[in-house]
């Protein structure tokens, strides 16, 4: 099997892994006797596996399971290893997306977009399609391009304070 060497390609296929978690997150977390925990629909694991059966796989390992930070992170990156290091891309490749600016920046963006429109999300349910769509129009605005511009301009990681003193 060839095995892409793309570093872009990369990029954007672990973005959409992670949009894809936080999304999961957003509309499917439960607290059960103290724990949270994530409970997607049987309707809704149809229509994922349905609109985007790649990512149904990691939909069906978190489903049904407790959830924290670590273990979030663990399932996103045990499933970014799984899909695309060694079988979609080389395994030279993800350490670049990682350590890539490009990365850091484009989650730095979506993290931004959905801190600001969390009220809006939360008003009603949008299916992961619709974030996405959602995302993408608002990502097209001149005011986020040229912020985006900014950010790369820098050379700096938008994750970084730029600050070094202890708040």
């Amino acid at each position: 099997m060839i095995r892409s060497v793309s570093v872009k390609s990369a990029i954007k296929d672990a973005i959409e892994i992670f949009q894809f978690d936080l999304w999961l997150r957003f509309y499917f977390v439960t607290e059960e006797d103290d724990q949270l925990w994530i409970r997607v629909p049987d309707e809704v694991m149809g229509q994922i596996e349905k609109d985007h059966l790649a990512l149904h796989r990691l939909a069906d390992m978190v489903n049904n399971a407790p959830i924290d930070y670590k273990r979030a992170q663990e399932n996103v990156c045990a499933y970014v290893g799984a899909r695309l290091d060694g079988q979609k891309y080389e395994h030279t490749v993800l350490p670049q997306v990682f350590d890539s600016s490009a990365f850091k920046i484009e989650m730095y963006i979506f993290n931004l977009w959905l801190k600001m429109h969390t009220q809006h999300l939360d008003e009603e349910y949008m299916d992961f399609g619709g974030w996405l769509e959602m995302y993408e129009g608002w990502n097209s605005l001149d005011e986020v391009k040229e912020y985006r511009a900014k950010l790369v301009d820098s050379g700096t990681d938008p994750g970084t304070p730029a600050c070094p003193t202890a708040q």
